[in-house]
């Protein structure tokens, strides 16, 4: 009984040598592990990982292929449906917001043309001014001041 030793797992490492052990791609193994359950382990736990598996797991899971089409994929065509539909969904909202910005961009655009007029009129004008009366006098300010704020003497002087 001595002499007899179970016999070492023989692993595989990376998706070429899964691939080839297999007789396919390395994107079709990569979708049969994410469609339909290949049994892969990654050393480091990360979603993206190097991986590995044991030659006797990948035949049971290649051995127990009727099985699996016979009970998952029917799951995986309505979960795909499924998919499918809410990507549809989120395409034709993205179109409805991308037309909602361009519209607002237009909009921003005009506001800050019509702004920017306005500011250029404004300059213009106080700098017609300033040239044509190169100076001001205190009662200037006030007489300007109480036509703008009629009354506020009287607010001044009561507080």
């Amino acid at each position: 009984m001595g002499n007899k030793r179970p016999e070492a797992l023989k692993f595989l490492t990376g998706w070429k040598e899964i691939a080839v052990y297999l007789g396919k791609g390395v994107r079709t193994v990569q979708r049969y592990e994410r469609e339909m359950g290949l049994p892969v382990r990654r050393p480091a736990g990360k979603s993206r990982a190097a991986v590995v598996a044991t030659k006797a797991e990948l035949d049971a899971w290649v051995s127990a292929s009727p099985y699996r089409d016979a009970f998952y994929l029917p799951r995986l065509a309505s979960n795909s449906e499924v998919f499918t539909a809410n990507l549809q969904q989120g395409v034709t909202e993205m179109r409805r917001l991308r037309g909602q910005m361009i519209d607002l961009r237009e909009e921003v655009q005009k506001t800050v043309l019509i702004l920017r007029e306005s500011i250029e009129q404004v300059h213009s004008e106080v700098s017609n001014s300033w040239r044509i009366r190169k100076t001001y006098s205190a009662e200037d300010f006030v007489s300007r001041r109480n036509s703008i704020l009629p009354g506020r003497d009287r607010l001044i002087s009561a507080s």
